[in-house]
């Protein structure tokens, strides 16, 4: 009976192409994805071992760094893999976000400084550029979500203009059954403190 009464009150609900349009148009980030590259780094405290890790790498051609990060790595996302992991353009602390999107695929950065101590980095990858998808793969999604907040909408305020109806003295209970709690409070702003004994 329930869906019957929100399929009648809803049946007018529609959403236009502008509607969707409107909305792509102001909520366009949830629809793009920032460039991104895969790194890898290795997170120490102080600058001294910083300096005498980069030391390392570059004598060594960076063919440790995988194991000189597992080893010495403080980033508890990454340090197990080596020190990889993928970054977003913007997802990072901008120091660390500077950098890793700046470096030469292959390059290795001197330490670099952030709140979460001192960072070597090394981009693995090219950059994979920004990406946004086009209103017409996401247009039916749109129009779906849109179309059921106006439905929800609909009926709410056919609930409340309801309510309001029935709260206006047309609603009446048999002796005994008048529930504690009055339902018309909230629409009247009126509290029923009656209780039976």
């Amino acid at each position: 009976m329930s869906e019957g009464i929100f399929n009648k009150v809803t049946k007018d609900a529609t959403v236009s192409d502008k509607d969707v349009s409107a909305y792509y148009a102001a909520h366009k980030a949830q629809y793009g994805q920032p460039s991104s590259r895969q790194v890898r780094h290795i997170l120490v405290k102080t600058k001294s071992q910083a300096d005498s890790l980069y030391a390392q790498l570059v004598a060594a051609h960076e063919s440790n760094f995988a194991a000189l990060a597992k080893k010495f790595s403080k980033d508890p996302g990454s340090a197990a893999q080596g020190g990889k992991l993928t970054v977003s353009k913007g997802q990072t602390v901008p120091p660390f976000d500077k950098v890793a999107f700046s470096l030469k695929t292959g390059e290795l950065s001197k330490p670099v400084h952030t709140q979460y101590g001192w960072h070597i980095i090394q981009a693995l990858t090219a950059v994979k550029p920004a990406k946004q998808t086009p209103l017409k793969d996401v247009q039916a999604s749109i129009k779906q979500q849109l179309l059921q907040q106006k439905r929800n909408d609909a009926m709410t305020k056919w609930v409340n203009a309801t309510k309001k109806d029935f709260c206006s003295g047309k609603l009446n209970y048999q002796l005994g059954y008048k529930p504690l709690t009055d339902p018309c409070a909230t629409v009247t702003g009126t509290t029923n403190t009656t209780t039976t004994g």
